[in-house]
């Protein structure tokens, strides 16, 4: 008897700290800065706010199929009422890796979890061209945040290259709250 009512008091104490750590990312912006159009036939994106969460729809479509695919991810971030900026990573990857292993880079799970979630396909290399990928309602699940995530402001510039080349620039801004 004791048992169950540790497991209970246990359960509600997990279910009140969740309850405490209810943060809310939104996005301010989130926006193509850059594309070179002998790649893309098309790549829209469209960010919208509903229900106290900002969500994003996304469209693009290849010209030709892309084997090979690089990135560059950078993050800065404000505390709430501070100037001084902290870069959180400016990182260099291999984008078709990052897909097939995800799951072991604890930097970068958080988002392509969360874009498989809410894309119409596995998205893996290669891309495939004249093919319409699409990401309908794409959020970033605060749930998924880790305990320790700090409230304030924050950018990233994610930069994409084919052989060196840069191929578009997707550049967020918004606030962890």
């Amino acid at each position: 008897m004791k048992t169950l009512y540790l497991i209970f008091a246990l359960s509600f104490l997990i279910d009140l700290a969740k309850c405490q750590n209810r943060l809310r990312i939104s996005f301010d912006e989130f926006a193509i800065k850059y594309k070179v159009p002998d790649v893309f036939e098309k790549m829209d994106c469209n960010l919208f706010q509903s229900n106290n969460r900002s969500f994003v729809n996304a469209e693009m479509i290849l010209k030709r199929e892309i084997a090979d695919l690089n990135v560059r991810a950078l993050m800065e971030f404000w505390k709430p009422n501070s100037q001084t900026k902290l870069k959180l990573y400016d990182v260099r990857l291999d984008a078709c890796r990052l897909l097939q292993t995800f799951n072991k880079n604890k930097l970068f799970y958080f988002y392509v979890k969360s874009f498989k979630k809410h894309s119409n396909v596995i998205l893996s290399c290669p891309f495939k061209a004249n093919f319409t990928y699409k990401m309908n309602d794409w959020y970033l699940d605060e749930e998924e945040l880790p305990p320790f995530a700090p409230v304030g402001k924050f950018r990233t510039v994610t930069e994409y290259f084919i052989q060196q080349r840069l191929i578009i620039r997707v550049v967020t801004q918004g606030g962890i709250s």
